[in-house]
């Protein structure tokens, strides 16, 4: 590895962390109260919005995703949507750990890459590849732990909804308490339904936009009994007792097929790390033996090949023991 790549894998990772640090200040200077303050109140005082005698769908939307502007292009719009679900799974601090790991992936593969005798188009095109796989990773297991937390408590929440829907409590003051005595992270996003349903937002907008950023299956049906039962009447305390037994059963569901799929998954894992372990071995006890793979053309056509076979089987594993039913 040459001073020169040294400097470049440095140079990029200090870009990298510069942007990602003026990107969070940026980002806590406009949710300070006083900058909120003043973007409402420049809208409110926007001339095209006089004489309206009430709010038009574009405003209704601007209670939910304030970032957001019509003229957007549609990539830019994608990466959006993309950024919100990703802070609505990760919290504030969702795209600061996506941006340090992929930086890290890009650094690794990197320096990893100039052992290599491979050609710096190559080298560059290989890290910026593993960055966004590695992106693409975080962003997986987010998903994924955001979605087992929340599958968790949901239906002790839908149960303590019930309990005030049957004492005669008005479902929308059900979800406002439910924003504040459930567990996290249902009471994060209870709350801002909560939130939004007393500023004067309608029932079937808060619902539709809460079911659209989860993008959860259990509280889509969720969001469909209140809004049915809503348009059409009915007791709306059996409904969202059903729908708990529901919600429970998907969850056990889910943890006997995790439980039934442990041992695939583990021997997938212990399979995959014998080749790095026996590569590993083999470099203490006889390196010249390995340095075929790493100083000839063929052999790091040999090691692509192995790579790309391994995260293919890895993959469909996965795919196989996997059972999805959170969607």
């Amino acid at each position: 590895m040459t001073p020169a790549d040294v400097v470049a894998a440095g140079s990029f990772f200090a870009i990298v962390v510069a942007g990602l640090i003026l990107r969070a200040l940026r980002q806590i200077a406009r949710e300070r109260p006083v900058a909120r303050i003043k973007t409402r109140v420049a809208t409110m005082r926007d001339p095209r919005q006089t004489g309206k005698p009430q709010r038009d769908d574009t405003e209704q939307r601007e209670l939910f995703h304030s970032t957001r502007r019509a003229g957007d292009k549609a990539v830019l719009a994608a990466f959006s949507r993309w950024q919100e679900h990703v802070q609505t799974v990760g919290g504030k601090s969702g795209m600061r750990t996506i941006g340090f790991g992929a930086a890290a992936a890009f650094v690794a593969s990197f320096i990893g890459a100039s052992f290599l005798s491979l050609a710096p188009v190559l080298k560059i095109a290989a890290s910026i590849g593993i960055a966004l796989f590695a992106v693409r990773g975080a962003y997986v297991w987010m998903v994924a732990r955001f979605r087992q937390r929340f599958l968790n408590v949901f239906p002790d929440t839908l149960d303590l909804i019930i309990r005030a829907v049957r004492a005669g409590i008005p479902v929308v003051q059900a979800i406002c308490t439910a924003g504040t005595e459930s567990e996290e992270p249902v009471r994060a996003t209870f709350r801002t339904m909560g939130d939004a349903l007393l500023v004067g937002a309608e029932l079937k907008d808060v619902l539709e936009e809460a079911a659209r950023r989860l993008q959860l299956a259990d509280f889509s049906f969720f969001s469909v009994c209140l809004i049915l039962q809503r348009e059409t009447g009915g007791n709306l305390g059996d409904t969202l007792e059903n729908l708990a037994t529901i919600v429970r059963t998907r969850r056990d569901i889910r943890a006997k097929s995790k439980a039934l799929t442990a041992e695939g998954r583990l021997a997938s894992k212990m399979i995959a790390s014998v080749p790095f372990a026996i590569m590993g071995f083999m470099y203490v006890s006889n390196r010249p033996y390995l340095q075929v793979l790493t100083t000839t053309h063929a052999g790091h056509k040999v090691l692509v090949v192995a790579a790309v076979l391994m995260v293919v089987g890895l993959l469909m594993i996965r795919k196989i023991s996997n059972l999805d039913t959170s969607r």
